[in-house]
């Protein structure tokens, strides 16, 4: 993550000399992050809301084709290509943020380099003019950066608020500090439960002229369904407890991360899933009215009959 991890630490480190507290340029920079992959999230969430909406006619055809699998891709893809979804617009968002995680890591436990860009031989001769009772630990220039200079006071200040000091992991010594992985793994746990609420809520009205005829998934789950249900079920679980363990085994920074990012993602969640849910029913509907009337312009002498 190199390519990310210089601009990430340039950004950081600029808004932390803008506001001088590095929780505070942590969260704005979070912040940022997101606003520069909104585009992504914004496809992301719309092919979602698609995908979602278009389920019930996805389980019709798996099955009418359960027997063929073959015909089944080839009639889903038909289906996609219909309503313009994209089963892999969901990945790139993702995985982009994946990136953004590990290289925001780098910047953490490499502030001097990432954020300040000090040469190796700067380092080095920061690291002569400590004594030599002073232990730097585990991430010697986060304890650089931490430590206490005789004359101008810390480099970085990683200082949140009094006593809470985003450079320090969490301790079981101090019971407080446990509190940043577990509201990171609530966050995540949250983020997972809303995403599913939130798709459960969305319901097709892909042919209202027949309602009872769409099966709800509680009515009607076929295979596919059932194995997505488990392992959403399985990963809602799964996740926040990987999440628990990183935040817990890494600097408190990347917890105050990981948790404003969740809570941002929840708010995106939310609102894009209940704006692009109504936009597409409004498509689905004016669709299905420009259906009709393109069949009575046809067929002008069954509307007479009638």
């Amino acid at each position: 993550m190199s390519f990310l991890r210089k601009p990430l630490g340039i950004l950081l480190g600029w808004i932390y000399g803008f506001v001088g507290n590095y929780g505070v340029a942590l969260i704005l920079f979070t912040l940022v992050t997101k606003i520069i992959i909104l585009p992504l999230t914004l496809k992301q969430q719309k092919s979602m809301t698609r995908m979602q909406k278009i389920q019930p006619e996805i389980a019709k055809l798996q099955e009418k084709y359960k027997n063929d699998q073959q015909l089944l891709s080839q009639e889903t893809m038909k289906l996609y290509k219909k309503y313009n979804v994209s089963p892999m617009g969901g990945c790139l968002p993702m995985i982009l943020q994946l990136f953004i995680l590990f290289a925001l890591y780098a910047v953490i436990r490499e502030p001097l380099t990432n954020m300040l860009n000090y040469s190796a031989a700067q380092i080095k001769e920061l690291k002569q003019t400590i004594p030599d009772t002073v232990t730097l630990g585990s991430m010697p220039e986060i304890s650089l950066s931490a430590y206490n200079w005789p004359q101008s006071g810390p480099i970085i200040n990683f200082e949140f608020w009094k006593g809470f000091n985003l450079s320090d992991m969490p301790s079981m010594d101090r019971w407080v500090t446990l509190l940043v992985p577990a509201i990171a793994g609530i966050t995540t746990w949250l983020s997972s439960k809303v995403s599913t609420w939130m798709n459960k809520k969305t319901k097709s009205p892909a042919q209202p002229q027949k309602p009872q005829r769409i099966l709800s998934t509680e009515q009607k789950k076929t295979p596919g369904s059932q194995n997505n249900e488990g392992m959403m079920k399985s990963m809602s679980i799964v996740m926040p407890v990987i999440t628990i363990f990183i935040t817990y085994s890494l600097p408190m920074a990347m917890g105050l991360y990981w948790i404003i990012s969740n809570t941002l993602s929840i708010a995106q969640t939310v609102l894009l899933n209940g704006y692009y849910n109504k936009k597409f029913a409004l498509e689905l509907e004016v669709g299905e009215i420009k259906k009709n009337e393109k069949q009575a312009a046809l067929h002008p002498d069954k509307k007479k009959r009638r």
